[in-house]
């Protein structure tokens, strides 16, 4: 295992169908090594100066800080929103098995 950490990305859609082409997507790339979905998330935001709920469907995606610009770019060009989000926040702890698996399956270029 290399000493590049690794990150859990959030990211939401509007959609299921949005969300699931995007992770499907990014596996291919072997930007990432897993897309957790989960559907009817409630979110309460500022948009336009003004208060903004919306039913979303939220991603996380298991990766390594080396692949977030690559990730990044990626969402900026296939998603709805004009405004993405795209949250890394670093893995402190996992098990080195997984930990591994992560690296290899994000290392590989198809």
């Amino acid at each position: 295992m290399t000493t590049e950490s690794e990150i859990l990305l959030l990211s939401t859609t509007s959609t299921r169908a949005e969300a699931e082409s995007l992770g499907r997507l990014l596996i291919e790339k072997r930007f990432v090594a897993c897309v957790n979905i989960i559907p009817h998330l409630m979110s309460i935001f500022l948009w336009e100066d003004s208060i903004a709920t919306e039913e979303e469907v939220l991603l996380l995606m298991k990766s390594t800080m080396g692949r977030f610009e690559d990730i990044e770019k990626f969402i900026k060009e296939h998603h709805s929103y004009s405004v993405p989000e795209i949250i890394a926040v670093p893995i402190l702890k996992g098990s080195r098995e997984y930990l591994s698996w992560i690296h290899e399956m994000t290392s590989v270029t198809p």
